[in-house]
């Protein structure tokens, strides 16, 4: 593990990449200063960047749930459901196998039946 700082534009670089300093201003003077992220605050961003995928997965996964409790209702015994209704709801449920994340290109979801 390789740690180093550019003492002229406070960048940290930590195994290669590259992180930019953190930025305060005084209250009083006004005075922004840029101090270089120490070794452990890298180590941490490293550590937060790798389970950003499982993070993205878990929000889409969320937003597909609670569209498919909006139409539960459909699905109690006393209601025929249409098969759009039922296309709607498997499409919902499929959408995790053709996406990961709700930025991936071409992401869209299912048009609700009217």
């Amino acid at each position: 593990m390789s740690y180093s700082v550019d003492k002229d534009t406070q960048i940290a670089t930590y195994n290669g990449v590259e992180y930019g300093p953190s930025q305060s201003t005084n209250a009083q003077t006004q005075i922004t200063s840029l101090t270089a992220l120490t070794e452990d605050e890298c180590k941490a961003q490293v550590t937060l960047a790798a389970g950003k995928p499982e993070r993205d997965l878990e929000r889409l996964r969320f937003k597909r749930d609670n569209k498919i409790k909006q139409s539960d209702w459909r699905a109690n015994s006393d209601v025929s459901m249409s098969d759009e209704w039922k296309t709607y709801r498997q499409a919902l449920r499929d959408i995790t196998k053709t996406y990961k994340t709700l930025e991936d290109d071409g992401f869209k979801w299912p048009t609700e039946p009217s």
